[in-house]
């Protein structure tokens, strides 16, 4: 059984892998604070609800480690 924090969790994973990966294709360093203002930018241009959230709590996760 997948808990919803488990789900969640994953994707939070998937969603800072996802804005990770596309800081490197850009040549962009990976830091802390500037992969947390890519996801609160991908949250703000986001239209799907359910992304929206993703983005968020994965901003948050990474706020929370700096």
């Amino acid at each position: 059984m997948i808990t919803e924090k488990t789900e969640s969790l994953d994707d939070i994973h998937a969603a800072i892998g996802q804005v990770a990966a596309l800081m490197l294709q850009a040549g962009r360093p990976l830091e802390l604070a500037a992969l947390s203002a890519q996801l609160k930018q991908h949250a703000a241009q986001s239209a799907d609800a359910r992304l929206k959230k993703e983005y968020e709590g994965a901003a948050r996760f990474v706020a929370e480690k700096m």
